[in-house]
Order: structure tokens, then sequence, then C-alpha cells
């Protein structure tokens, strides 16, 4: 349930607080604002599905060869993962997204 403050913000997602019995929303986040859980939830969601590998490969089904060719494996892939990020109602800074893409790419790592 959220509870909306003076400021119009809702209390859930508020980092300051606003001092009427709303504490402020303190979980670990990354440098660009991302909460960390929210990062877990997706590197779960994609590693119950998919290895690096197999993720890759979709991708490459998935997008056109222009496509792939013009913003390469690691530019599609962080397209990809913003599509999941954005059906999974998740809040994914688009800088945490392309650090995931990269790690995918030039690792093969999924997990996050």
């Amino acid at each position: 349930m959220l509870r909306k403050k003076k400021c119009g913000g809702d209390c859930d997602s508020c980092r300051r607080g606003c001092g009427e019995h709303c504490s402020p929303n303190v979980k670990p986040r990354t440098e660009y604002g991302s909460d960390l859980e929210e990062i877990r939830k997706l590197g779960n969601y994609l590693s119950e599905r998919y290895t690096a590998r197999s993720l890759i490969d979709e991708i490459s089904r998935v997008y056109d060869p222009n496509y792939l060719a013009f913003f390469g494996i690691s530019g599609a892939t962080e397209s990809y993962l913003t599509h999941f990020n954005d059906s999974l109602g998740l809040h994914i800074a688009r800088e945490d997204i392309r650090k995931m893409a990269e790690k995918i790419v030039e690792r093969g790592d999924i997990t996050f």
C-alpha cells in the first residue's frame, strides 16, 4: 500500500522521508539508483531460463542482422534486458542494464 506525502511522492520509495510517520527507504542501491533487490530479481529470472550462451543465441535469433551489425551484440543484449525490465515492472537504471549486458557478453556471466 502506497502512502502519499504532502510533497506528492509515495512514502514507500522515498529516500529522504518527510517527517510525518514516514521513514526514508534505505535499501541498498547502485551508484545509478537501482535497487539491488530488483537487479537480483532480473538476474534470477534470466538464470532460470537461460545460460549466458543461450541468451546470446536467443538475442541473435530475435534481432535483425542489420540491427546486430549497427548496435553489436552488447547493444542488442541491452535492448533485450530493457524489455525484460519493463515487462517485469522493475525500475533498473539504463546504465545498470548496460553494465549487465556488457557482463553477459564479455564474461559470459549471467549472475548479478
